[in-house]
């Protein structure tokens, strides 16, 4: 757990599917202008911001691994001098650069705890969309963009054993087959309300792996608090269900580093998608492992 005044690294990567500023691209900034530095800096934490920008002309997967390539060498920059890596974004696949950056820095085998109210797991032969952000837990371990993945600093696809997908709910048809037929410990909603389940799960986890990754999409969440974007689905998680999935985690296992993504304010006219999202970075930051 951090200690008062320890550090954290917060990096920002404002973009969706090669845009900057748009959509769930917008969501970094909204959360950074709703007070995310300030609230940590609050708890006594010291906070350093990173905003990572691609160079050059922008193309949706050639952008995409760029920014994976500058999150991977942010994070691993991060470890080196003791930070806590948080990053918020607009994108699910930026975990790919989170999970490289980790790689070799001092935790050893990292596992990843993903929860999200989609799959994340097509890949281009199966993918009905062509939608890149719903082949970013597919791309982690391994299973499709090899070559791009290959030139991101660190990174080696996750064995899929060292997975837990949760709160899924919305998945096309080949996809859910492929993620039946896959080593990935899958808990649906319903699981995952359920705290034992979530438990039995993490501590199978925990036996092959010596710290985790968190990433949650914010619309794992039930869009009734908020839709977090135009991708939300019924069923979700409340936010205080969400919440203690991460403290079941942190019980468990260190957590190295933790993403926040796919936030659009444009479906939080209130602002309580935000608030969610506040609550649940301050949260993360509160129970984060410092790397020695």
């Amino acid at each position: 757990m951090l200690e008062l005044g320890s550090p954290l690294r917060l990096l920002l990567v404002p973009w969706d599917s090669g845009r900057r500023e748009v959509r769930m691209g917008a969501g970094p900034t909204a959360l950074v202008r709703g007070g995310a530095a300030e609230r940590l800096r609050a708890q006594g934490h010291t906070v350093e911001e990173q905003r990572i920008e691609p160079s050059g002309w922008h193309a949706e997967l050639k952008t995409a691994f760029e920014l994976h390539r500058q999150i991977a060498e942010a994070v691993n920059y991060a470890q080196r001098i003791g930070q806590v890596p948080l990053l918020l974004s607009g994108n699910c696949n930026s975990t790919i650069g989170m999970l490289a950056g980790l790689a070799g820095r001092p935790w050893g085998r990292i596992g990843l705890v993903w929860l999200d109210a989609h799959g994340d797991f097509n890949t281009p032969d199966i993918d009905p969309h062509g939608f890149l952000d719903g082949q970013g837990l597919a791309t982690a371990v391994g299973r499709c963009w090899s070559a791009l993945a290959s030139t991101v600093p660190g990174f080696a696809p996750l064995p899929e054993e060292r997975v837990v997908l949760v709160g899924a709910r919305s998945l096309d048809a080949a996809e859910e087959m492929a993620l039946h037929a896959s080593p990935v410990t899958w808990l649906p909603p319903a699981n995952a309300r359920t705290p034992d389940t979530v438990g039995s799960a993490i501590d199978r986890l925990a036996e092959q792996s010596d710290a985790v990754h968190l990433h949650i999409d914010l619309d794992v969440h039930d869009p009734s608090i908020a839709p977090a974007n135009s991708y939300a689905a019924a069923d979700g998680l409340t936010a205080a269900e969400v919440q203690r999935v991460v403290r079941q985690v942190a019980d468990r296992l260190p957590i190295a580093s933790a993403t926040l993504a796919s936030y659009d304010p444009t479906y939080d006219p209130a602002g309580r998608m935000r608030q969610t999202a506040l609550d649940l970075l301050a949260l993360l930051a509160q129970l984060a492992a410092v790397p020695r």
